[in-house]
């Protein structure tokens, strides 16, 4: 079986081939890494892919934040920019995007008539759902030949993981560079960039 975004095997932990034990914990968990890393470049590729031939990611971010407004909504910009984890000069813009595309709406905020509240348009709710439907196609064809059973133990350890991952990340965040929560705070030491999960620099192809 190839995989289907890359056109390439996937990779098989050491020892697996031949059906011998990849052996213990340390072997283990570096099967884990390599795959989450593949996943990573993966990604990262198809990411490429898309800038190349639109010219910018621009869904990935309208799908973002229609999705935490319509969520957690209504909300002022800067609560959405706090919970996103993005600068909040970079999401007015993009608000001010939608907005313009009739997929947000600014009302009065009744607690401070000074701010307003961004709430999702009967359009943004049927963008959301236009993007779910094509999601939800394309996940069907990536796990066409998997069962329901497959999938299902698949669905429970992946969300099982990322609860582990974001914790660990918070925490080497805040011990590495004093950012807590993904905010930036006093950095301590070392850099933001050099965490050892963080998708690698380099080809995208």
């Amino acid at each position: 079986m190839t995989d289907g975004a890359s056109g390439t095997a996937p990779r098989v932990p050491a020892g697996a081939a031949s059906g011998r034990s990849p052996g213990g914990r340390p072997e283990t968990v570096a099967s884990v890494a390599e795959s989450f890393s593949e996943l990573q470049r993966t990604v990262r590729r198809w990411k490429a892919r898309l800038i190349a031939a639109v010219g910018d990611d621009v869904e990935s971010a309208t799908q973002l934040l229609l999705h935490t407004v319509e969520s957690e909504g209504p909300m002022r910009a800067s609560a959405l920019a706090a919970s996103v984890q993005a600068d909040l000069s970079t999401v007015s813009r993009q608000v001010a995007t939608l907005v313009a595309r009739g997929l947000l709406e600014r009302g009065a905020d009744q607690r401070d008539g000074r701010a307003c509240l961004l709430t999702v348009t009967d359009t943004g709710r049927a963008a959301i759902a236009d993007y779910e439907q094509g999601r939800q196609a394309f996940f069907d064809t990536v796990l066409s030949d998997w069962s329901a059973g497959e999938m299902l133990q698949f669905a429970r350890q992946l969300e099982r993981f990322t609860a582990a991952y974001d914790r660990s990340h918070v925490a080497w965040m805040t011990e590495r560079t004093g950012f807590t929560d993904g905010h930036p705070g006093s950095r301590v030491h070392g850099s933001a960039d050099d965490h050892p999960a963080d998708l690698e620099e380099g080809p995208t192809a």
